[in-house]
């Protein structure tokens, strides 16, 4: 298989975008703050105005082929004065099959890449679930650090998932 091209999603890329998360929501749903449930009924419409990218947002996604995503990450960046210095990750997923290639890292490194050529951004900001030990070892070894956690952050089929807040400075 080859190395995947990562690139920037467009609204065209919704129906791969939503085929995509709903398997990641299917195949690890403690992982993410959505529910599989509410991205089932979000009309496609709504997922691509969601992935369309801004100056403010985007989704990276990596690609095997033009037609086969197999992984990606959100980006958003704080609205109003107080707390546009801030961004955030989510919905980080490679597909099972992807995994250990360094998919991961390389999306995880391409956010924090084009984060740090926004002007005034200084911190990317995340959550993950403290069950999750091998997410939270990949984003400490992009530099993030552990600042606290948030018990109860998800309640997933009757079960309350605590998760971590990591934080990584933008150069």
């Amino acid at each position: 298989m080859a190395t995947p091209v990562i690139r920037i999603l467009q609204a065209g890329d919704a129906h791969l975008f939503r085929a995509f998360r709903l398997a990641g929501l299917r195949e690890s749903p403690g992982s993410f703050g959505a529910s599989l449930a509410d991205e089932l009924a979000m009309p496609e419409e709504e997922v691509a105005a969601r992935i369309t990218p801004t100056e403010q947002s985007w989704v990276l996604g990596a690609f095997a082929d033009p037609a086969s995503l197999v992984g990606c990450i959100g980006w958003y960046r704080d609205k109003g004065a107080k707390v546009a210095h801030k961004s955030h990750i989510w919905g980080m997923y490679v597909a099972p099959e992807w995994r250990g290639r360094g998919i991961a890292q390389a999306l995880v490194a391409d956010v924090i890449a084009r984060a740090g050529q926004v002007p005034g951004l200084i911190q990317v900001e995340l959550f993950v679930a403290v069950e999750n030990t091998r997410a939270a070892r990949l984003y400490e070894a992009a530099g993030f650090e552990r600042v606290a956690v948030l018990p109860r952050a998800l309640l997933t089929d009757g079960r309350y998932v605590d998760d971590l807040l990591l934080i990584r400075r933008v150069p």
